[in-house]
């Protein structure tokens, strides 16, 4: 008796759940695996999105351009030639006023220092930002109010001033990664008055805190300052102070 052939089968085995159903099985989608970036992949630039939304984008660069025009007063202040250099663009140009100076960034970093080094202190204030950004340009207008201290043969003078710096800056290299800078500037005055010098507060107060010109300044030496789990506690702390401490 002759033994029957045992019939194999080439088909692919079907999952059992499939088999009841009656249905074929179907791939899972990858729009399941897909989850949507977090915030800080956006604004860190990880993961799979380079580039910020538009108007998030727009929120960083015009804080980052408020700190140019921020360290440009600040450098004046503290005649800091080096953040002067670093906000300027290599082929800026500056516009005072043909009586006053128009020039290269590099003529008028040379040219605004020896300024300062006749002028015993200065205080800029800056007011309202407003900038119009458009790609990797920008125009912006910033109010300002600066106080300068001269001294002169005649005796101390107080400058006073308002007016507003009126920017384009350019990011370079283009895109996010780029650093916004001054390409041009206009200094335009809106007020200036003189006046007097009475330093009776200066002469009643001489342990005050008071501003240096230099690397010397207490701003420069903020890193040092109280604060965090390693830091000293400071040597005047216990001290006992009346109201007539400070007189005026």
């Amino acid at each position: 008796m002759a033994l029957a052939k045992k019939k194999i089968s080439t088909t692919r085995p079907v999952r059992k759940s499939a088999r009841k159903a009656g249905k074929k099985v179907k791939p899972v989608s990858n729009i399941l695996k897909w989850r949507p970036p977090s915030l800080v992949s956006q604004l860190s630039g990880a993961g799979s999105m380079p580039r910020l939304a538009p108007r998030l984008q727009a929120v960083v660069d015009k804080s980052e351009i408020a700190d140019v025009v921020a360290a440009f007063a600040r450098s004046l202040d503290r005649s800091d030639e080096n953040l002067l250099r670093s906000v300027l663009h290599p082929d800026a140009t500056l516009d005072l006023g043909p009586g006053i100076f128009q020039g290269t960034g590099g003529d008028y970093v040379h040219w605004i220092l020896g300024v300062l080094s006749g002028v015993r202190s200065s205080h800029h204030l800056i007011g309202s930002v407003r900038a119009e950004v458009s790609g990797d340009a920008a125009l912006v207008e910033s109010y300002f109010q600066v106080h300068f201290r001269l001294d002169k043969p005649t005796g101390r003078e107080d400058v006073f001033a308002g007016g507003r710096f009126l920017d384009r800056m350019e990011r370079r290299p283009a895109g996010p990664a780029g650093l916004w800078k001054i390409m041009h500037r206009k200094q335009v005055l809106d007020w200036v008055r003189t006046e007097a010098v009475s330093d009776i507060f200066y002469h009643q107060n001489p342990d005050a805190l008071w501003s240096v010109r230099t690397k010397t300044d207490p701003s420069y030496q903020m890193g040092h300052f109280p604060g965090g789990q390693s830091s000293r506690s400071s040597a005047f702390l216990g001290r006992r102070y009346e109201s007539k401490s400070i007189k005026f």
